[in-house]
């Protein structure tokens, strides 16, 4: 193996039916599944294997099924892995790699609940903005039996479903009750509480605030973003505001949320600062583009007149996108849009990938900075 080759062996699921396809995707090749930059893994003695160029740089890559998409590498519970990492300076040219199931494939274990703290499930909460239910999840920090005078903040989380409990996460969850309780036990957090809104089946078209140009088949797509917010402000805030003791007032309401959940997110700022006061968002969506082949984000806050006084966190991988190039731009365009420098915190991420695993390790240092008095 030459150095400007990488090797990778694949030890893939006991039931692997040698009639499938399996391609290896990444920056190294533009995610191709066809074409001249495609890479598909050969069958050898039982292992799948590849030979993909080593470009000296950071690559991150992963592997689809049969050229779908919802075809990727999965624990047998069915959470699907993160991305796989594989650094420039490395001496290692031969790099192993297991996948135990495949995310479209039947379970064969039952994901462990891993809730901690003092979590409660709403389910089937009615939705009326978007026409479907949900499920509500809603974390009460551990002083809330302790003192029934005390009000607290709320930060309200898009993708709900991965930020407490393994048996409902798509990938890894968040750990968000675990880092929650571990800094309130340290005193290192003023403590609020924490909603997630699990999302549905239509997921891009509801955490797109603008119309987009859909990525598989090139055609307008209708952006319902506007009413995934409007849900959370008049149906989901007001019964939270009336069932739990919380600080109703936007300096003391977020929003937060990764991938096209961050540019919700940032949605929720531009449009929305009088009900959310502060804003977290992991890596943001930053290569949705409309029909006329230009950024929406970009586009809308080159139009943004006044954010209103609205706090702000964003982060960023390096390997997501190869550079730091769109998230240096949207610190430039929210600066221009008004946000006080002192109110922006813009992290970056020398090895962060676009998964669960690697947002739940900033967020507690996300949300120290976001509920710093």
């Amino acid at each position: 193996m030459t150095d400007d080759k990488l090797s990778i062996i694949v030890t893939p699921p006991a039931d692997y039916n040698r009639k499938d396809t399996v391609h290896i995707v990444g920056n190294f090749n533009n995610w191709a599944l066809s074409g001249n930059k495609s890479h598909q893994l050969r069958y050898v003695e039982g292992k799948l294997v590849a030979d993909i160029p080593n470009n000296q740089q950071d690559i991150i890559f992963g592997f689809v099924r049969n050229s779908d998409w919802k075809s990727i590498p999965s624990r047998e519970s069915g959470n699907a892995l993160c991305l796989f990492l594989h650094q420039k300076n490395s001496t290692n040219h031969h790099i192993k790699i297991e996948i135990p199931a495949w995310k479209d494939d039947k379970p064969g274990k039952v994901a462990t609940q891993t809730i901690v703290g003092n979590v409660k499930v709403l389910k089937d909460f009615a939705m009326p903005q978007l026409g479907r239910q949900t499920n509500i999840s809603i974390y009460l920090p551990p002083s809330y039996k302790e003192n029934n005078q005390q009000k607290y903040p709320v930060l309200y989380m898009l993708d709900g479903q991965n930020i407490f409990d393994d048996s409902t996460a798509y990938s890894d969850e968040w750990l968000v009750d675990e880092s929650m309780e571990r800094l309130a036990s340290t005193g290192k957090l003023n403590e609020f509480i924490v909603v997630g809104i699990a999302n549905g089946p239509r997921r891009w078209n509801e955490y797109n605030p603008w119309n987009y140009k859909s990525w598989d088949t090139q055609v307008e797509e209708i952006g319902e973003g506007d009413k995934t917010i409007t849900f959370i402000r008049d149906s989901l805030k007001p019964f939270i505001d009336k069932n739990y003791r919380t600080k109703a007032e936007n300096t003391s309401t977020g929003l937060a949320g990764s991938s096209l959940g961050g540019l919700m997110a940032l949605y929720g700022a531009m449009e929305h600062s009088d009900v959310f006061g502060f804003i977290a968002a992991f890596s943001p969506s930053l290569a949705v583009e409309n029909m006329a082949g230009n950024n929406v984000l970009f586009a809308a806050l080159k139009n943004q007149k006044e954010m209103g006084r609205v706090k702000i966190y964003a982060d960023m991988g390096k390997v997501e996108y190869g550079n730091y190039e769109k998230v240096e731009f949207l610190q430039q365009l929210l600066l221009e849009s008004g946000v006080a420098e002192k109110n922006l915190k813009i992290v970056k991420d020398d090895l962060g990938r676009h998964c669960e695993l690697d947002w739940s390790k900033r967020f507690p240092s996300a949300v120290g900075w976001l509920f710093k008095e």
